[in-house]
């Protein structure tokens, strides 16, 4: 059985001192584990294994809510969800149309209309009150 060998660097030590100090470390721990009976091996694995189903129970047993909260507190999520919101509501409002202009009254469509009556169409106010009259003449 061999050591595992965590790859942290302290903060004052170069990656090179650092293999230094754990090369020699890790083949001491390699060879005294080479020196343990059969029954001592066995009973670390059992050890080992027996500590490692309980973490596993122990994740398991995480309720449900922790896990939420632990997903929505990623920092992806924290600015991914508001960036997802903006977007879904700039596309889903609905704009608001301009006023909708009403049809000119068939009588006009008939005869002709002098130019400078055109321009007093482009009134918006005017062709209301001309389509309002038209509907009240016409009753």
């Amino acid at each position: 059985m061999k050591s595992p060998s965590n790859k942290r660097v302290t903060p004052d030590m170069s990656g090179s001192e650092q293999y230094n100090v754990e090369k020699p470390i890790n083949e001491a721990l390699d060879k005294s584990v080479e020196h343990l009976s059969p029954v001592t091996l066995s009973e670390i694995t059992q050890a080992r294994e027996l500590a490692l189903k309980h973490l596993n129970e122990r994740k398991k047993k995480e309720s449900l809510i922790d896990t939420v909260k632990a997903r929505l507190t990623m920092p992806a999520v924290m600015m991914g969800v508001p960036a997802a919101l903006a977007v879904i509501i700039t596309i889903s409002v609905k704009y608001t149309a301009l006023e909708h202009i009403p049809e000119l009254p068939l009588a006009m469509m008939i005869t002709e209309v002098p130019n400078e009556d055109f321009a007093m169409l482009e009134d918006l106010e005017f062709v209301t009150w001309l389509a309002e009259n038209e509907q009240s003449s016409l009753l």
